[in-house]
């Protein structure tokens, strides 16, 4: 865009502004045919335009839901039709717990009921960053199978207990008990089942978050910079092996944020990290012995 900017004529790209009608119905066409090729991946990027606090975007949403619903079931793929058919009382599910205010502020934790739906929760792909994000080897290919991860873990239950956290925005810290991919015959039911069980071989962790006065799709597109920037350090031999035999391994470290709606979302739960103001406090702590004196010792 950037090498054929000045020769375009500045008319062309007047012409193809977003509002025009025919713009919007190419976009949705190509959005349902995201959800009816990738329909556990793509629902969680598509969901938000349902629940829009904006009634023209809940209706493209709802028209690109219920066509890729008609496409599935003319294909006969009954259980992603039914995947996509239940995901809104899901995320209907986490947005109220993401707006949910306690009665006492000095509350930390909280009980909340099992999620119930005509889906199984584990048939839903979990919402983090290596089950959704696509292998870059593989665009461009058509009909590849192989985008997405094939064995990813998958929730069987949220826990009955969740944390509220201290910061102004008050999210919840939600936990998915996990389990392995595949056929599971131990069906767990009743109060047992937002609890820790014998068969799961790990949890998930989940920032579920409301902003009142913000957007967390400003949040999404900044890990989108960022994986661009993962991109350059991977193919920059500076970023990598300098010759001496040191690896520099620069990469930033991401995480997947879903949109639920312009105020709500989830954010992917990343352990052993540390905050970056105490980051930059500590620096400032530790810079003294470190810089290099002026006057000779």
């Amino acid at each position: 865009m950037v090498a054929y900017m000045k020769f375009i004529p500045p008319v062309a790209f007047y012409s193809v502004f977003p509002n025009d009608a025919d713009t919007v119905t190419i976009v949705c066409a190509i959005l349902k045919r995201l959800l009816v090729k990738f329909p556990a991946q793509a629902m969680w990027q598509l969901s938000w335009l349902c629940q829009s606090v904006h009634a023209d975007r809940r209706k493209t949403g709802d028209a690109i839901f219920q066509g890729a619903q008609k496409s599935l079931r003319k294909n006969e793929m009954m259980k992603m039709h039914d995947l996509l058919e239940t995901s809104k009382g899901l995320v209907e599910f986490l947005i109220n717990l993401a707006k949910y205010t306690p009665k006492r502020t000095d509350q930390r934790a909280f009980n909340i009921h099992a999620w119930r739906g005509k889906v199984d929760l584990k048939d839903f792909m979990p919402p983090v960053q290596a089950a959704l994000t696509v292998s870059h080897s593989d665009v461009g290919i058509s009909n590849s199978r192989d985008a997405f991860p094939r064995q990813v873990p998958r929730m069987r239950a949220f826990s009955s207990t969740v944390q509220m956290m201290a910061s102004k925005a008050r999210p919840k810290k939600l936990t998915a008990f996990a389990i392995a991919e595949g056929p599971n015959d131990s069906e767990i039911s009743g109060r047992e089942a937002n609890k820790p069980q014998p068969s799961d071989i790990g949890e998930m962790h989940l920032l579920v978050k409301q902003e009142a006065k913000g957007d967390l799709r400003k949040d999404a597109r900044v890990q989108d910079l960022n994986t661009v920037i993962n991109r350059l350090f991977a193919n920059s031999t500076g970023a990598g092996n300098t010759g001496k035999g040191q690896y520099r391994r620069l990469k930033l470290r991401t995480f997947s944020v879903v949109c639920l709606s312009e105020e709500c979302g989830i954010l992917e739960w990343c352990e052993s990290l540390i905050g970056a103001c105490l980051i930059f406090c500590l620096l400032l702590t530790i810079s003294p012995f470190y810089l290099p004196s002026s006057s000779p010792s």
